[in-house]
Parts: structure tokens; sequence; C-alpha cells
């Protein structure tokens, strides 16, 4: 399944009151948590505001620890509650939401960073896959900017002109579309290494996008220099407007080969993202399908 981003998304998800996990596990769904009923005892939680999973309450610790106290230091119930309140009390302990406690100063555990792949699988879950970071984050920036400038296009075809606002959004979308297309392709080329993580950090079925993943590269490292000029004087001030206008000299005929790779890259991520499909099926991961779901989906 895929993991909650939040107590309320899963009060909202579809998964059955109960169950049977791999291994014959026993869940129980109850509000905003869930009991697992491990061989070495029951486990009961609750997702916290943003999805937290180490989140606890005195409830919890003292039913946690029923019939085996002598194992956690404790004599009686009356003895965690002592210690739990004076943690509270001391500043070890802090409150957050409705119920539930954290240890002070240290990061929270979020349920999205899980990563629960089986062993062995070599295609991580989604919120840990670069490539689908690289596409969520970056490329689908490109993708809504280029969208947006092409429409404000279309309108001054169309009607000869612009009025002021729409000439200074256009600009904006057509300057932010190029700043993350560079983005887009510093990942793919240098951040990820596309023939390495294809070759070697992936299914073997995902060496069918070898040639394209090669043909994005070469087709990248044509303008990769003049493109880099313009992304960091889209998001850094801007020291010298030369570089721009370089950019857009007639000779190279750099716009022609930007819409080609932003085009390049986009049939790509979608061929990757049906490798994932495919494995995802293939490999009893069905919470990790996307199909029919809302097309833009960004992670923190």
């Amino acid at each position: 399944m895929t993991m909650p981003y939040s107590s309320f998304a899963w009060l909202k998800t579809d998964v059955p009151g109960s169950g049977v996990l791999n291994g014959g596990i026993e869940y129980f769904k109850h509000g905003a948590g869930c009991e697992v009923r491990l061989e070495t005892g029951a486990i009961d939680f609750d997702f916290g505001e943003h999805g937290e999973i180490d989140g606890f309450d005195l409830w919890r610790l003292t039913k946690f620890t029923r019939g085996r106290l002598p194992c956690f230091g404790f004599g009686s119930a009356a003895q965690i509650e002592q210690s739990f309140n004076a943690a509270v009390a001391c500043g070890d302990l802090e409150r957050s939401g409705a119920c539930l406690y954290y240890l002070t100063g240290t990061p929270r555990t979020l349920a999205i960073d899980i990563d629960s792949t089986q062993p062995g699988d070599k295609l991580p879950s989604q919120n840990h896959d670069k490539v689908l970071t690289l596409y969520a984050h970056y490329f689908e920036a490109a993708d809504l900017m280029r969208e947006n400038f092409e429409k404000l296009d279309a309108k001054l075809k169309n009607r000869g002109k612009l009025s002021r606002n729409d000439e200074v959004q256009n600009r904006i979308y057509f300057f932010t579309w190029l700043g993350f297309l560079w983005a887009t392709c510093e990942g793919f080329k240098k951040k990820i290494n596309m023939r390495r993580l294809l070759t070697e950090e992936r299914p073997e079925r995902f060496k069918e996008l070898l040639p394209e993943s090669d043909a994005l590269v070469k087709l990248i490292n044509a303008h990769w220099d003049p493109l880099r000029e313009v992304r960091n004087n889209v998001f850094h001030l801007r020291d010298n407007p030369e570089k721009i206008r370089k950019f857009f000299s007639r000779e190279a005929d750099r716009l022609f080969w930007a819409l080609e790779l932003h085009d390049s890259l986009k049939r790509f991520f979608a061929n990757y993202r049906i490798e994932c499909t495919v494995h995802y099926a293939m490999n009893s991961r069905k919470g990790e399908i996307n199909i029919g779901r809302t097309r833009r989906t960004f992670k923190a």
C-alpha cells in the first residue's frame, strides 16, 4: 500500500478495517492508527498529524509492557506513569497534536520515508526512487511552466498582443521553464547518472531504457553550458544579460533544441513510469500503481 502522508490521509484510505499481512501477521485499522499483531507482541500506534510513525502516549506504553514489565525495568504500571510524567516535565518528551508524544530534539520518522520493498527488489519505493523524485519535483515544474507559457503564446498569436500582466507572466513562465529544464538535465546527467542507475540499480528489464537514456544525454550535451547560464540567470541575481541573449542567437537555434529536449525527457519519464507500473504489478506492490490518480503529485 501507499504510505499515508498524514493522519487524515490514513482515515480516508481504502485499506480494509482488518486483514492479514505477508507472513500471516494480522492487523486491525482503527481511527488514525492501526494495531499489528506480531509474534513478539501487538504494536498499536496512531499516525501523527504529518504521517509520523514514532509518536506514542502513556496508554500505549502501558499496554505494550503489560505482562512483561521486568523486561523493561519496571515493577508496575504506576512506575511507567511516573517515569513518563517526569520525562514530560523535564522536557525529554514533547507533545504534538492531540495526544502523541515524541522524543525531544530527534527527527520525526514519517511513514512516506519508509522503504517497504522486499529484500532483493532492486526497484525502490516511490518516495525513495530518485528518478521519480526528479520527475515530480523538477520536470513536472518545467512542464507546467512550458504549458502556461504556450497558452499565453497562443493568446498572443490569436490577439496580436498581450496585456501588461500577461506579458510579465509570459516572461516568468518562459524563463522558469528553461531554469527547471536545466535542473532536470543536471539531475538526469550528473546527480543520478542515468546510465549507471539503469545498469546497476534497477531490475534487468529497465535496461530497455538505455538507448533512450544515452540519446538524451547526447542531446543534453549539445547546449549544456548555454542552458546552464540561463538557469543561473533565472535562479540567481542576473549579472550579465548578454548570457541570456547568447542563448537565443538565431545561428544556434537553441529554442528548438530546448523544445526537443523537453519532449524527449517527457517520453523517457513516461516510459520509466510504465516500467515501474509493470514491476509493481508483478511484485505484489499494487498500492504503488498510480493509474487513474491525479497527474501531479509533489512530495516534500
